[in-house]
């Protein structure tokens, strides 16, 4: 099942494009290398004579992902399939057409191309754990995010905060002075409790 980073074959997005030209800039970096570490002209045609097999097994690569999982390559899991793709799909086509296939080229060719078609894909899948929960899928599983609830400032509707009564910074109702407490009781007609005999 896809996750939230995946992009559906009938949706590719700035993922998918992201992740077509890394690869293709991964295979012209290394047929320009090749080329000039053989000392071969590094013209348009005499790279693309170089490129175009390893391109192929490129696109045999994204064929293969796309029509098993049905989303574009974009992931770390991707990128074996990729590579191993790009590779034997590159030698077998160049060794069809006569370019040749020594061994020495086929080492490098497969390590250099490992590095990179996942390199990438293994730094991007590390930015993807570093960043916050909330971006992350929750729930079912099925890539949906939800975001944090927000939630809305009611005042005291119900005027609770008035029902605290009287306190001591209350105007005209506070605590009654030792001295002026007989005075209030007399013009209140509080009857004050009877005091036991003896007191």
């Amino acid at each position: 099942m896809a996750g939230v980073r995946d992009e559906l074959l009938t949706s590719p997005g700035r993922r998918t494009a992201i992740a077509a030209g890394l690869d293709v800039l991964v295979v012209a970096v290394f047929t320009l290398i090749g080329r000039r570490t053989h000392a071969e002209p590094l013209d348009p045609a005499g790279w693309w004579e170089t490129a175009w097999p390893f391109l192929a097994g490129l696109a045999i690569g994204w064929t293969v992902v796309a029509l098993s999982s049905r989303t574009w390559p974009t992931r770390l899991w991707h990128g074996a399939t990729v590579w191993i793709a790009t590779v034997f799909g590159g030698m077998a086509l160049r060794d069809m057409v006569g370019q040749g296939t020594a061994l020495p080229f086929v080492i490098v060719a497969t390590l250099f191309l490992g590095v990179t078609l996942v390199g990438w894909r293994l730094v991007l899948w590390a930015l993807d754990r570093r960043r916050p929960d909330a971006q992350r899928p929750t729930g079912s599983g099925r890539g949906r995010v939800h975001p944090p609830v927000e939630h809305t400032q009611v005042g005291d509707p119900l005027g609770l905060e008035d029902l605290r009564g009287p306190d001591d910074h209350t105007p005209g109702r506070g605590v009654v002075p030792p001295a002026e407490r007989g005075r209030v009781v007399g013009e209140l007609g509080i009857r004050q409790p009877r005091q036991p005999e003896g007191d």
